[in-house]
């Protein structure tokens, strides 16, 4: 038996193999050999293929980047819980509040800009500290806050905002401005009907 083994080795011809190991000459060793590298080799593409599929969806699922005051169409709207709204006409105005209305909002803040597209103002805060805030407890105090889309281009629900919020709609003579202001289809027009 050794003899045949023998025999056997000393009549094959040994190639080099890629990866470092030989490998027969014979046709059969080849085509074998030549299937089972082929398997290999789709095997490895089929896991860099899936690996990329992998990292495009989740890049696909990064959060949108954060919406910043210079991304609104000015002017904007700020509703307050308990004091009213407040108009601002360009980014830097809008990072200036008063420090009664910053201090005495307990509750959503929220914002509606040009395109009817409506903000909530969270986490909003002063810059100043307390110390500060109480030795100008009637000035005004450059702000902080995060903005959270909460619907785009939505006029009704605009319009629901500022009668639920706004002073002069709860007044004695708001009824008729009540009426006026869901009626109206932009954001000048409801400036416009509270006065700001």
């Amino acid at each position: 038996m050794g003899d045949v083994i023998q025999t056997f080795a000393s009549q094959t011809e040994w190639l080099p193999h890629p990866l470092g190991k030989a490998r027969c000459a014979k046709r059969s060793c080849r085509r074998r050999h030549a299937t089972a590298t082929g398997c290999c080799r789709l095997a490895v593409h089929l896991r860099h293929t899936c690996l990329m599929l992998l990292i495009v969806l989740l890049a696909g699922c990064a959060p949108p980047p954060p919406v910043m005051p210079a991304d609104l169409a000015y002017p904007v709207l700020v509703l307050f819980p308990q004091s009213g709204s407040v108009r601002h006409d360009d980014a830097a105005d809008l990072k200036i509040m008063s420090v009664q209305r910053v201090m005495g909002a307990h509750g959503e803040v929220y914002l509606i800009d040009s395109r009817l597209d409506i903000y909530r103002l969270d986490k909003l805060e002063s810059e100043h500290s307390g110390i500060w805030l109480m030795a100008h407890p009637n000035g005004r105090t450059e702000v902080r806050f995060d903005l959270q889309r909460i619907a785009t281009a939505d006029a009704i629900r605009a319009r629901q905002l500022i009668v639920d919020r706004d002073a002069r709609m709860k007044s004695a003579d708001g009824a008729t401005l009540r009426t006026t202001m869901l009626e109206a289809t932009s954001m000048k027009d409801m400036l416009q009907i509270i006065g700001k």
